[in-house]
């Protein structure tokens, strides 16, 4: 440990800096460079804790971050667990020392034989020997939490290292304004970002379709990359994908322009090359110096035949029964959008067996600077599950490989299942409205008719129990018109519930208090009775979906 000493050689030069406070004064400095780096305000209490209890040796801490008119604890460390049961989440109205140090905006000392610190201690024979400090944390001005800390020193002596542990709660303050506004903008971002994906893929005869998105984590500035899937007025699919230049609101403002764009010029009947060929005028005409690269496939249903065009953007991997499809040797990449006024886009037709695979992404998903992710993502592709688990498979591999991302990352998975024409006859779709009271029981009589169609009448019991927990929570919980699909295979039946609530449903085995008295465990019951179950976000909504096994 570094012992400083000044330059100057009288009483108060050497009163100021002893052998007890010199080691503080080193910790301070030394959590202050550490906190400069932290992103997160988990991270900077987690650094600050570390250090209140290793340099400082204190005997417990508690770090509390104001929400509102409450504090709730961030970390504690020798706490009981009846003291910290009280701390987290009570009203600033409520006098504690913790409170008092938040309004008052005063640090304050309390003695051993205060009663007012006894209990909180996991060691409780340590009461009446330490001393507790509650420190307020400024930052602007305003408090945005409180400091405690317990030592085993004498009063006096904690007194003496007031000015320390206030420099400490200073730098702690600050480090929890800067990361609260870092995380503030970058969930602002992350929302705005949702706001411009589709709400639900559409889900025709014959085609099975999920996106995924990941924002960026590191900065916080908005992308450009998209995804959509259309229907075409000839009844084909369309599946789009793109990524604009830049990571800046001007970015999203074209990735909305071409978007719209897109749907516009596909829905007019053009073919790809020509939707592009339009994208780029359009592009070029906004004059932004922006460039963009874009992919499009048509897929028809009946015939499975897809038509791929490229404006520089990586071609879809296409997964058929016997494995990765290589690309057309025809299939040429023309340049991004919103460079040659003159570009054009050539047009290449391959034709997909059912079970074929599309995974349409973004370069953010392999941008690693290795060859090999490419051939790591093909593999995920190529493995037996269904398309929602697919999803989640190739974005937590993503996620795991690159926990700190600087750019978006857009995915968009389709499954040709087979003609329309035959997939009509085993798939069936309804949408609730929102406000639709008698949803539920709607669900439940048109599930009855479509099973007693495909002869099925025994599943119906199980069916409707389970797609009424589901639906339920999508209009209670998720606030939305929900999408009930339901798939005929030959050995299951499959139910997809789609909302526009992005957060993931989580099992519960005890129901919130603003629920009724058995809300919240759908999802317990579905996890029970369903073969498979499963639930995934999907662009700004998620899909809860189970699948029940076809009586032998």
């Amino acid at each position: 440990m570094p012992y400083v000493v000044t330059a100057e050689d009288d009483d108060t030069a050497a009163n100021s800096l002893t052998p007890h406070t010199v080691p503080l004064i080193y910790h301070v400095h030394k959590l202050a460079m550490l906190l400069r780096g932290a992103e997160r305000t988990s991270e900077a209490i987690e650094l600050a804790m570390e250090r209140v209890m290793g340099g400082f040796s204190a005997r417990a801490a508690v770090i509390s971050l104001t929400d509102g008119d409450r504090l709730h604890v961030a970390d504690a460390a020798g706490c009981s667990r009846e003291f910290l049961g009280e701390a987290d989440g009570a009203l600033l109205r409520k006098s504690t020392p913790e409170t008092q140090a938040v309004i008052g905006q005063r640090c304050a000392v309390y003695a051993a034989t205060d009663r007012r610190t006894h209990g909180r201690l996991a060691e409780q024979a340590l009461d009446e020997a330490c001393v507790w400090v509650v420190l307020p944390l400024l930052a602007g001005g305003r408090s945005v939490g409180a400091l405690s800390m317990a030592f085993e020193h004498r009063h006096q002596d904690v007194v003496a290292r007031q000015p320390t542990l206030t420099a400490l709660a200073t730098v702690l303050a600050q480090a929890v304004e800067r990361t609260h506004l870092h995380e503030a903008r970058h969930a602002l971002v992350e929302k705005l970002q949702q706001a411009l994906l589709p709400r639900m893929l559409p889900q025709p005869a014959g085609v099975v379709s999920t996106g995924r998105y990941a924002c960026a984590t590191s900065g916080i500035e908005m992308g450009g990359d998209w995804y959509d899937l259309l229907i075409l007025p000839s009844g084909g699919v369309a599946m789009v994908i793109g990524d604009v230049e830049g990571h800046n609101p001007d970015a999203a403002v074209v990735m909305g322009q071409l978007d719209s764009a897109v749907r516009a010029y596909a829905n007019e009947g053009h073919d790809p090359g020509v939707v592009l060929e339009r994208a780029n005028d359009l592009l070029i005409g906004l004059d932004t110096d922006l460039f963009a690269t874009c992919c499009c496939v048509w897929l028809d249903p009946d015939t499975g035949v897809a038509q791929i065009a490229s404006a520089g953007h990586p071609l879809p991997l296409v997964h058929t029964g016997e494995g990765m499809m290589p690309p057309p040797d025809d299939l040429r990449i023309g340049m991004p959008l919103g460079i040659d006024p003159e570009a054009r886009y050539e047009v290449t037709e391959l034709t997909c067996n059912p079970d074929t695979i599309f995974a349409c992404f973004t370069d953010g998903l392999i941008r690693t600077g290795s060859e090999t992710v490419s051939e790591r993502l093909a593999a995920v592709v190529a493995g037996d599950v269904d398309i929602e688990s697919l999803g989640d498979q190739i974005m937590s591999d993503f996620k795991r490989r690159q926990a700190e991302h600087a750019d978006d990352a857009a995915l968009l998975l389709v499954r040709y299942e087979g003609p329309s024409s035959e997939a009509q006859r085993t798939v069936r779709q309804l949408k609730i409205h929102r406000r639709d009271l008698q949803g539920a029981q709607r669900t439940r009589r048109r599930l009855r008719e479509w099973l007693e169609l495909w002869h099925l009448s025994d599943m119906a019991d199980e069916q409707e129990l389970l797609v009424s927990e589901v639906v339920t929570n999508g209009l209670v919980h998720g606030d939305s018109d929900v999408y009930v699909v339901v798939r005929r295979y030959p050995d299951r039946v499959r139910t997809e519930v789609r909302d526009s609530d992005p957060h993931r449903a989580v099992p519960v085995t005890v129901p919130r208090k603003e629920d009724e008295a058995e809300g919240g465990r759908g999802l317990m019951i579905v996890s029970a009775l369903a073969s498979a179950w499963g639930n995934s976000p999907s662009g700004r909504g998620k899909t809860v979906w189970f699948e029940l096994p076809v009586p032998a």
